[in-house]
């Protein structure tokens, strides 16, 4: 059996919190962005998404909006003609950590994505682009950086040799460790900051934390009481934090509901008085298709012992999923999960890979978490 996961990248976006909206005010921001003319920017929350958008006039732009002030969370300033938000070859967005004073940005579009910004008004801006400048490591990764640049031109634009592509592997190791490096040097700013929001934020996005209890408590454990409840990239692993918690073994499983092929919503309570394996996959995913042999066997041999499978897929693509659900054939429940943000039941299980899967008892705990293999028959034959 192949025990391999596909990991989800995605999932590392912050979720939304409530405690931020407290710290609100209005705020102007305005600026210039050389090259946009009078297209349209949009002010993009962390939380709340879009919260303002305004067509430029003659390259110029100002927004008054009700934003956070006080927590450091980075808004986006987004050109849609540029692109989409997300990994991309262009640039179509500016970041910046808002203040309670007007706030100017000022840019210009070159080739397609946005150069030259130029932030002033913000404080929290100020500091953290203050102390990440002071990080002596800077001069080692733009040294190597130039390096890493000229040989990845050499080999994806100039040839495609065996002795390129060596000198380009070598010049990627040297840069990973001066970021390492760089890592070190934070954390040790950190140590001698524990109450520092801007040491808080730039860690948070220079040093984020694994993805799992032991990593977000060791990294939580390094900040003052006080900054872990100023911070908004604090508070998101704090909440983290919880969610693992939450869905340990021994916890009772937190509901959810989704919508079935036919249209009905099914939640997970529905369940209650049943084993029921609960059970993240995608269309897309390898491993999971591979993994559903063993789950369908092991329906089939506990169906009649009140035993469920409760399969909930994270695909994007309906018509995707339909498709598998037919090809595979699996007689149990389904469900969606195109939900965004802190309604989505695979965040509420902080699903941080694929497959995953919890098994809860009847009266809703969960008793084990992610059996693979012959491994689920085996603890459902000692179990039911």
């Amino acid at each position: 059996m192949n025990s391999k996961k596909i990991v989800l990248k995605s999932l590392v976006v912050i979720c939304g919190l409530s405690f931020a909206q407290a710290q609100e005010k209005s705020v102007t921001i305005s600026g210039r962005i050389d090259g946009i003319g009078n297209q349209e920017i949009r002010l993009v929350d962390p939380v709340k998404g879009e919260v303002a958008k305004v067509a430029a006039v003659q390259d110029s732009f100002l927004f008054n909006a009700n934003i956070n002030v006080s927590d450091q969370r980075f808004y986006t300033l987004h050109v849609p003609s540029l692109g989409d938000l997300g990994p991309s070859m262009k640039r179509p967005a500016i970041f910046f950590i808002a203040g309670a004073d007007p706030i100017q940005i000022h840019a210009a579009i070159t080739d397609g994505s946005l150069r030259d910004e130029k932030i002033s008004g913000s404080k929290g801006m100020d500091d953290f682009n203050n102390s990440q400048k002071s990080l002596v490591t800077n001069q080692a990764i733009e040294v190597v950086g130039k390096s890493y640049n000229d040989a990845f031109h050499a080999y994806n634009t100039v040839s495609q040799t065996e002795e390129n592509l060596k000198v380009l592997k070598e010049e990627g190791r040297k840069l990973d460790s001066c970021y390492g490096l760089q890592r070190e040097e934070i954390m040790q700013k950190v140590a001698a900051n524990r109450s520092s929001l801007t040491w808080a934020t730039l860690a948070s996005q220079y040093c984020p934390p694994e993805s799992n209890k032991e990593g977000l408590t060791k990294f939580l454990s390094l900040f003052s009481d006080e900054v872990r409840k100023e911070s908004y990239y604090l508070q998101n692993f704090e909440t983290h934090l919880k969610r693992y918690n939450q869905t340990d073994v021994g916890q009772v499983a937190p509901n959810f509901e989704l919508i079935q092929l036919d249209g009905k919503t099914v939640a997970l309570d529905s369940f209650k008085g049943k084993y029921v394996l609960l059970d993240f996959w995608a269309s897309w995913c390898g491993p999971c298709r591979r993994e559903m042999p063993h789950v369908k066997a092991a329906y089939h041999q506990f169906k009649d012992k009140k035993f469920e499978v409760f399969a909930v897929s994270i695909d994007s693509s309906k018509p995707a999923w339909e498709k598998a659900l037919k090809e595979d054939n699996m007689p149990f429940v389904h469900v969606l999960d195109n939900k965004q943000g802190e309604d989505s039941p695979r965040l509420l299980y902080m699903v941080q890979a694929i497959p995953t899967n919890f098994l809860i008892d009847p009266s809703g705990k969960i008793i084990a978490k992610n059996l693979r293999g012959e491994e689920l028959a085996k603890f459902l034959e000692a179990t039911l």
